[in-house]
C-alpha cells in the first residue's frame, strides 16, 4: 500500500511539473513557485514512500536531478531561447513583413548551435549527478552561457525578411541594412522537391518541401527562402509571395511537380487537413 501511494504521489508530481513546464511562457514566476513548493516536495515524498529513506539517500540525488533537468532546466532554456527570438522579432518586424528569419546567414545560425551545446552540457551534468570532474563540466556550462549571451547580444540586429513594399530586407550583426527592391528582381522561381529522411537521424522524416528563389536582375546572385514542411502558415506565406510578384509584374515560375513529388505533397496536405484545390493552384498542379 505504501509503495502504491508513493507511485501515485510521483505521478501527481509529474503531472504538476509537466503543467508548470508548459506554463513557463504564460507565467514563469507562478509556474516555478508551484514547481518548487508543490511539485518537487511531492516527488521526493513519493520516491521515499515508493522505496525507503535509506534507498533515497543512495539514489535520491540522481532522481531529483533528472526531475529538475526535464521540468525546470530544459523548459527554462527553451523559454529563454524563445523569448530572445520573440524580442528580436518584435523589435525589428512589423505587419508589413510576410517573411522573417532571425539570421541573415550562416553566422547567425551559430546561435542555435551554441544553444544546443548548452542543452547537451546541462543534460550531461544533471542526468549524471555522480559524474567525476563536475567542476570541469560546471565551468564548461558557465562558459557556454557567457558565450551564448555575448553572441546573441552581438547578433541581435542580424535578420532578414520579405517586406510587402520595400522588398528583400537583410540586416547584418552591425545593423547595416541591405534592401533589394522589387524593381531589381527579375523573377520568382519556386522549386518543389522531396526531402528524404536521414538514416542517421531517427527524428527526421521524408516530406514535401520547397524553396522560393528570387533571381536578381543584372546579376547571377539569388536570394533563397526555404520552406521545410507543409503547414498552413508556410503555404500562406508562399501565396503572399505570389501576390507580391503579381503586383510587381514579376514572373512567378513553378517547377513542374512529378508524380513522386505529388504523392508526398498529397500525403502532407492530408496530414495537415488542408484543402488540395487551393494549394494545387499555388503549385500549378494539373488535375487528372
Amino acid at each position: 500500500m505504501r509503495k502504491i501511494s508513493g507511485i501515485v504521489l510521483i505521478i501527481f508530481s509529474l503531472i504538476i511539473a509537466f503543467s508548470c513546464a508548459l506554463s513557463f511562457g504564460e507565467d514563469l514566476i507562478f509556474a516555478n513557485i508551484i514547481l518548487w513548493i508543490i511539485g518537487i516536495p511531492l516527488y521526493v515524498w513519493g520516491q521515499i514512500s515508493r522505496t525507503s529513506k535509506t534507498e533515497f539517500k543512495h539514489h535520491g540525488k540522481r532522481w531529483v536531478a533528472i526531475y529538475i533537468f526535464f521540468f525546470f532546466i530544459l523548459p527554462l532554456l527553451i523559454y529563454l531561447h524563445g523569448y530572445y527570438n520573440d524580442l528580436k522579432e518584435n523589435t525589428f518586424i512589423d505587419e508589413q513583413y510576410i517573411m522573417y528569419e532571425p539570421a541573415s546567414g550562416m553566422l547567425g545560425d551559430l546561435s542555435l548551435g551554441i544553444f544546443m551545446l548548452l542543452v547537451l552540457l546541462c543534460a550531461g551534468r544533471f542526468l549524471n549527478p555522480g559524474l567525476k570532474r563536475k567542476g570541469l563540466l560546471n565551468a564548461a556550462i558557465i562558459g557556454t552561457i557567457i558565450i551564448l549571451i555575448g553572441f546573441n547580444y552581438l547578433m541581435f540586429s542580424d535578420y532578414r525578411g520579405i517586406h510587402k513594399e520595400r522588398g528583400l530586407v537583410s540586416s547584418n550583426w552591425k545593423g547595416e541594412k541591405h534592401i533589394i527592391s522589387y524593381e531589381d528582381i527579375e523573377s520568382v522561381y519556386v522549386k518543389p522537391y522531396v526531402h528524404y529522411a536521414s538514416l542517421s537521424n531517427t527524428s527526421d522524416e521524408t516530406r514535401f518541401v520547397w524553396k522560393v528563389i528570387f533571381q536578381l536582375s543584372n546579376s547571377n546572385n539569388e536570394v533563397v527562402y526555404h520552406f521545410s514542411m507543409v503547414t498552413k502558415s508556410n503555404l500562406e506565406r508562399t501565396m503572399d509571395i505570389k501576390k507580391i510578384a503579381t503586383e510587381n509584374d514579376l514572373p512567378f515560375i513553378v517547377e513542374e511537380i512529378d508524380q513522386k513529388i505529388l504523392k508526398w505533397f498529397d500525403l502532407d496536405l492530408e496530414l495537415e487537413g488542408l484543402d488540395k484545390d487551393c494549394y494545387y493552384k499555388l503549385f500549378q498542379v494539373k488535375k487528372k
